[in-house]
């Protein structure tokens, strides 16, 4: 599990407002994290493209295991409830 592509993917996604969101989603995609690996080397110049191209091995890096996908989760749950108690 590479910590600093954790941090990178949970930054950019805190950055943008999406952590409730991306939460949802990764908890729904733990079963498939397999699937998904395969899906993403498929899509991965689409995602380039779209994302742009540093992205890419960083994602990889997150979907490349289950350990991976619940340490991002457990990252963006962190950030998101230091920002209710910050609000609060």
């Amino acid at each position: 599990m590479n910590a600093d592509a954790i941090e990178s993917v949970a930054e950019a996604i805190e950055r943008r407002g999406l952590c409730e969101p991306a939460i949802f989603i990764l908890e729904l995609s733990k079963p498939l994290v397999g699937c998904m690996r395969e899906l993403y080397g498929v899509s991965e110049p689409v995602a380039s493209a779209l994302l742009g191209s540093a992205w890419a091995p960083k994602l990889r890096e997150v979907f490349a295991s289950s350990e991976s996908v619940e340490a991002l989760i457990q990252r963006l749950e962190r950030a998101r409830d230091q920002k209710c108690v910050g609000a609060a």
